[in-house]
């Protein structure tokens, strides 16, 4: 261990931190993540490894070897080399107990079928994977463990527990079985998300910013959008709407757009923290806007069994809305505080941009092509775009992709891929209890008892519950949870099966903007530097309106495109203004600064116009008239005057 250790960076959570490694610790963790991703591309292009179980656990052998390596118990131990050691204890045995899996599943398959059930070996093997899996957890999320202690209790004591929530119990022997050697358990719908489309796409991602494209987003935004008033700000949100597509994360969107956005912003007038509150609620909409939607489009269409083509199509018009809440707020905000737009020779060209960088799109361009087109599997058609991605560099002589650049790639997307992939094995434990003990049968009965079998009641209570777990978790993981739990209830009691999902999806995203644990606002703060409060209250503030939209999809069908194109066209428009004027009511201003009351009437316009129905809208464009006609008399008269 002489080779030594350093650490450089923290965890997205904050509570540890990683190691970086010099000598040959450095080669090591490289040879691995890199084994890892390669292992990865070769099972997205000719599918999955031997079978489900075998290819879940040969993941997971790589995840959990280059977990406890590169994370420590917390990040005061960081530098510490007994620790080290430790870990690199820990490390193996997670090599071995999940390798032993993954090597003689086959066999313990067999074994099982035959009837003759599970060596004393196994149960001890498996009960060091339960382990490992917690402790992992344990580093990297301490909520997430919470739940994860209490599914097992659950499981074991359920003939303690009151009323409905009573179950007969699970033996132990039993209980390591289904957790570790059955598709119900660690290796079950958590890790078959992991193992294929969210490691791959996370990878797309790394491999696509490497070609630049960051660069051409954000040039392409200003082209569009910088000599407008707050143009800046404007070309913010057009840049991070496009990579966060792509990237699949909120936060690895903030710091990959903000670096650049946020100083451009305070460049232009911009106060620290609205320019930090625009590029986390312009990174964070990311994940709603098609093709990729942060990965949650494709886990979606494994748990309903909907198609991915029309879960895209389903969320266009929700992530356009959320998009045209916040340009309007940042226009606001720009014409109240007398914010220009950027000089003209400090806005590129367009046919600029698009000649010297537009062929980087090249590779999303044929993600869409396999998706949507092609009806390829999101596994083949990622591997596709990111082998797409590597040849694009060709087109131009100074952007090769070489050797270097593959491996770095491999080994980031790795790196990337270890705190979510942990979760996702984690998961599998929650799922085991609400599954095998009939608890998701029973919870929609629960539910309903306890808001009365009122729907907006549920509503609520979905959207709080995906809020508080996304203040801590990653969008997908939260995902996973509330499709068990809450949205059954809502489809239950009648609302659409995508209206249901869509909607606990749009508020675990929303949770990285809502204070005490916005992650999203607080790492923008960081690069903005902001008081991270102050950010995470704006970031709300702005996304306000984005907090009511799905409300209004669950009674108004027509937002996701459901009803006759003319239909569903009115009910887009319609929401569209509506979202403008709750956007004045937020920031105060319209044609110019309004009232309390003329807020009050823009607000309930909006919410009238957002939702669909011909008298509600009706109404709320006659109030939005009626607001509009008051200030444009107000403006006549005070030019008169002067």
């Amino acid at each position: 261990m002489s080779d030594g250790h350093k650490v450089n960076q923290e965890s997205i959570q904050g509570n540890i931190g990683i190691r970086e490694f010099e000598g040959n610790f450095k080669k090591l963790i490289t040879v691995l993540a890199v084994a890892l991703s390669l292992f990865q591309l070769y099972t997205a292009a000719f599918g999955i490894f031997k079978n489900s179980i075998v290819h879940r656990a040969v993941h997971l052998t790589f995840i959990m070897v280059l977990f406890f390596l590169l994370y420590p118990s917390n990040k005061n131990l960081a530098k510490s080399r007994i620790w080290l050691f430790i870990d690199a204890v820990i490390a193996t045995l997670a090599l071995i107990s999940v390798g032993y899996i993954a090597v003689f599943y086959e066999q313990i398959a067999e074994r099982i079928g035959n009837l003759q059930g599970l060596t004393q070996f196994d149960y001890v093997i498996g009960m060091i994977v339960i382990v490992l899996v917690l402790e992992a957890t344990r580093r990297t999320n301490h909520i997430f463990l919470g739940l994860m202690i209490l599914a097992l209790v659950y499981m074991v004591y359920g003939p303690y527990f009151p009323g409905l929530f009573a179950h007969p119990g699970i033996g132990l022997e039993r209980l390591i079985y289904l957790l570790t050697y059955s598709s119900e358990g660690i290796f079950g719908t958590g890790l078959a998300v992991s193992s294929t489309y969210l490691y791959l796409f996370i990878l797309f991602g790394v491999f696509l910013g490497k070609t630049g494209v960051t660069d051409f987003f954000v040039n392409f935004a200003l082209s569009l959008v910088g000599r407008f008033a707050g143009g800046s700000a404007k070309a913010s949100v057009i840049g991070s709407s496009l990579m966060g597509t792509v990237s699949g994360s909120s936060i690895g969107n903030v710091v990959a757009s903000g670096t650049f956005t946020i100083p451009m912003m305070k460049a232009a007038g911009f106060r620290n923290h609205v320019a930090g509150a625009v590029e986390a609620v312009a990174s964070s909409g990311g994940q709603l806007m098609p093709p990729v939607m942060g990965s949650a489009a494709f886990i979606m269409a494994e748990i309903t069994g909907v198609s991915y083509g029309k879960i895209a199509l389903t969320a266009l018009i929700p992530a356009i809305i959320y998009y045209v809440n916040i340009f309007a707020v940042i226009h606001f905000e720009a014409v109240q505080h007398g914010l220009k737009g950027l000089p003209k020779d400090e806005v590129p060209r367009l046919k600029h941009v698009l000649k010297t960088s537009g062929y980087l799109i090249i590779p999303v361009l044929v993600l869409i092509y396999m998706l949507m087109i092609r009806g390829y599997t999101a596994t083949k058609a990622g591997f596709v775009a990111i082998i797409a991605s590597i040849l694009v560099t060709y087109l131009r002589k100074e952007n090769h992709f070489s050797w270097r650049d593959f491996l770095h790639a491999c080994e980031k997307g790795a790196r990337s891929a270890l705190e979510i992939a942990i979760l996702c094995a984690g998961i599998g434990i929650i799922i085991s209890a609400v599954v095998l003990t009939g608890l998701g049968m029973r919870f929609s009965s629960i539910a309903m008892s306890l808001t009365g079998g009122e729907l907006i009641p549920v509503l609520f209570m979905g959207m709080i519950i995906s809020i508080i777990l996304g203040m801590g978790m990653p969008t997908p993981v939260v995902y996973m949870l509330m499709a068990m739990f809450t949205a059954p209830t809502m489809v239950q009691m009648g609302v659409p099966l995508l209206a249901a999902h869509l909607f606990v999806f749009y508020y675990a995203i929303l949770s990285g903007l809502t204070p005490p644990v916005c992650i999203a606002a607080i790492v923008a703060a960081g690069i903005a530097d902001a008081n991270w409060l102050k950010t995470g209250l704006t970031s709300s503030r702005f996304a306000l309106t984005a907090f009511i939209i799905p409300y209004m999809w669950v009674f108004g069908p027509q937002l996701l495109m459901v009803g006759t194109w003319y239909e569903v066209l009115i009910a887009f428009v319609l929401a569209c203004i509506g979202t403008v004027a709750m956007a004045g009511a937020v920031q105060g201003w319209l044609i110019e600064k309004t009232s309390v009351i003329e807020r009050l009437i823009l607000a309930i316009a909006g919410l009238l116009m957002i939702k669909p129905g011909w008298v509600t809208d009706g109404i709320g464009l006659a109030l939005l008239a009626l607001v509009m006609a008051f200030q444009w008399k107000a403006r006549k008269t005070e030019t008169l005057a002067i």
